[in-house]
């Protein structure tokens, strides 16, 4: 009799320390995996840190190459564009903005392909 409680007191016992042992290695894995995922949150949130650091000083250097330009230059464009009579690579003439080639006494017709 007390060979079978002793039996039974040992599977207990054996059964107990199996289950803690899988608590710690469950333990264990969650606060590894709670470990991976800080440090993957991490690393993406420096790498954005990283980028927008860049990003704003490449804003912050065009802002001051852009205010150095226009301190430097004088002109604006459109005052530039008085000096010249033609594009020099299309050969437009400037004034030729905004005009068209349809005669103003002519009318559409809703639902005809002609102009009368």
């Amino acid at each position: 009799m007390e060979d079978k409680k002793n039996g039974v007191e040992k599977e207990k016992q054996n059964s107990v320390k199996y289950e803690v042992e899988l608590l710690e290695r469950a333990k264990t894995e969650l606060r590894e995996e709670c470990y991976k995922k800080y440090l993957m949150r991490k690393g993406v949130r420096d790498g954005l840190e990283k980028s927008w650091l860049a990003q704003s000083q490449l804003k912050v250097s065009r802002e001051t190459d852009e205010l150095k330009h226009r301190m430097k230059s004088g002109s604006l464009l459109l005052d530039q564009c008085d000096k010249y009579k033609r594009c020099e690579q299309c050969k437009k003439c400037y004034e030729n903005a905004g005009t068209s080639n349809v005669w103003k006494e002519s009318r559409y017709i809703a639902g005809c392909r002609l102009m009368v």
